[in-house]
């Protein structure tokens, strides 16, 4: 079997996300769009997908989700974080602990650092721990 492009899967990802489609009552309704709005504006917390949404899109993506769980679940997420500034229609005035917390340790690192520095990657926060998701 041979090793899966996983950056061409997760463009894959972002096209279901983005192109995913149901004909409703008023045409057609784009239920992962508007839960990335959401995401975007802070009036949900998580995204829910539906892995029969997914195989009816791509169902060798679908497979491949079932058979990698957790690389595809960091693939969505990776994903989304990507995808959600395009989302956002509005600034988010509301700040929390872990907002003030994420721009503390961003902002601590900043100055740790000369400008053209760049940070070792080993020393880099995980992603898990910078987003919102």
């Amino acid at each position: 079997m041979a090793p899966r492009d996983y950056a061409a899967e997760k463009d894959k990802v972002k096209r279901f996300l983005q192109e995913f489609y149901r004909d409703g009552d008023l045409g057609k309704e784009f239920p992962y769009r508007d839960q990335l709005a959401a995401l975007a504006h802070r009036d949900q917390v998580a995204l829910y997908v539906a892995l029969d949404d997914v195989a009816e899109d791509d169902p060798e993506l679908a497979d491949a989700a079932c058979e990698n769980a957790k690389r595809y679940s960091r693939l969505f997420a990776d994903a989304v974080h990507e995808l959600l500034p395009q989302y956002k229609e509005r600034e988010v005035t509301r700040k929390d602990v872990l907002d003030v917390y994420i721009e503390h340790r961003l902002l601590l690192e900043q100055r740790g650092r000369d400008a053209g520095e760049t940070r070792d990657p080993q020393n880099q926060y995980p992603p898990e721990l910078l987003r919102r998701l």
